[in-house]
């Protein structure tokens, strides 16, 4: 069986997705695509509505397609796997979003896959609020399916770490957004007074992100303060995925102390490499990690479970706690660094259990045998 997919190579689609050899192809004829390129071509600009195909029209009306993020406005059956919500186009004009509900109600709609609770939640309430009309014929399509993860090392016992060292590691090209700056702040206090710590950032340190509207001086203070400890801070600005997988099987704990993210892909990977992660609880976050794994910072949200950093001042006190948190989980595994490995044996069971690819295959499979 052949299926289209936006793009069979990206992350999200290959995590998520495109598991099977020679399954998935990418769509030919797509009207929306070809008009997103000649408007960048025109302009140098792309419109936003179809930006990453996030709405799609094949001419081939047969094949099935299974997308990301993404809507189908042809005829063929098809399904999507969404982070947040769906559509999401941005700033666009609500006839837009009303338009792509629309085709997620109707009969050649067959899935709709949720990444998370908190996201098949969220997905709910939207239509409730929008269009409540079709409420049942989506909420009847719709499931949740956690993404697959492979399991990086056999054991804890394995990794053989330098006993010496406690290797912490941050991923995300947007570096502020996932905390970087508390943690920054955070080894900046204590590396002077504890030896044994070590930093590596995998980031192109990206600033001005919508949650902490950081500036050029929170980069230049960021810069400032790895060059300041070069034996203890070890900064990457890009590596390949098979790299940083290396890097985490090497390191002790993974950092996401984030303020905003739809997923968190970087604490299954840490998690299966056996690095136990210190975390917020936004989101999808304490659905994959918790106390008995991990470490979680438990921060303001609102009824979306996003951060509630919507105003200066909340900002501030967000950014506090994360510092204060991060502080004191820090110096919790300094002083008993047999809980990395206690937690670490549990993040393995916990991806085995949960995140087991073969089982995901399973699923994709059983789903498109009973609907394409």
């Amino acid at each position: 069986m052949k299926i289209i997919n936006n793009d069979p190579e990206a992350y999200p689609e290959k995590r998520n997705i495109c598991l099977f050899d020679s399954t998935f192809i990418k769509p030919k004829g797509d009207v929306f695509s070809f008009g997103n390129k000649l408007i960048h071509k025109l302009t140098g600009k792309g419109y936003n509505i179809f930006y990453k195909g996030l709405f799609y029209s094949v001419i081939d009306q047969k094949t099935p397609c299974h997308f990301f993020n993404s809507i189908n406005l042809g005829k063929n059956p098809w399904m999507v796997t969404f982070e947040t919500i769906v559509p999401r186009l941005g700033t666009v004009n609500r006839f837009w979003y009303n338009w792509g509900l629309n085709q997620l109600q109707k009969e050649n709609c067959k899935r709709i896959i949720a990444l998370s609770h908190c996201s098949y939640k969220k997905q709910l309430n939207y239509v409730k609020l929008n269009k409540p009309e079709y409420l049942d014929a989506i909420a009847a399509k719709m499931i949740v399916m956690h993404p697959p993860q492979e399991v990086l090392i056999d054991s804890f016992e394995s990794k053989k770490n330098d006993e010496s060292k406690i290797v912490f590691t941050l991923i995300g090209s947007d570096f502020f957004r996932k905390g970087g700056r508390e943690v920054l702040a955070v080894f900046e206090k204590l590396l002077p007074e504890f030896s044994q710590l070590e930093l590596i950032i995998i980031s192109s340190l990206d600033f001005n992100d919508y949650a902490t509207r950081a500036t050029i001086d929170d980069y230049n203070k960021a810069v400032s303060i790895i060059n300041k400890f070069p034996d203890h801070i070890i900064h990457y600005k890009r590596l390949p995925n098979s790299e940083v997988l290396e890097i985490l099987k090497k390191s002790d704990v993974g950092l996401l102390p984030t303020w905003a993210d739809t997923f968190g892909y970087s604490v299954l990977e840490s998690q299966a490499a056996g690095c136990p992660v210190i975390s917020t609880n936004i989101r999808a976050l304490p659905e994959i990690n918790n106390d008995t794994i991990g470490w979680i910072i438990k921060v303001p949200t609102n009824a979306d479970m996003d951060a509630d950093i919507d105003t200066v001042e909340k900002r501030a006190v967000f950014s506090k706690l994360l510092t204060v948190e991060l502080e004191r989980f820090i110096r919790q595994i300094i002083h008993c660094k047999d809980d990395v490995k206690v937690k670490a044996e549990k993040c393995l069971d916990r991806i085995k259990s949960e995140h087991s690819i073969v089982d995901h295959k399973k699923k994709l499979l059983e789903l498109y045998n009973s609907n394409f």
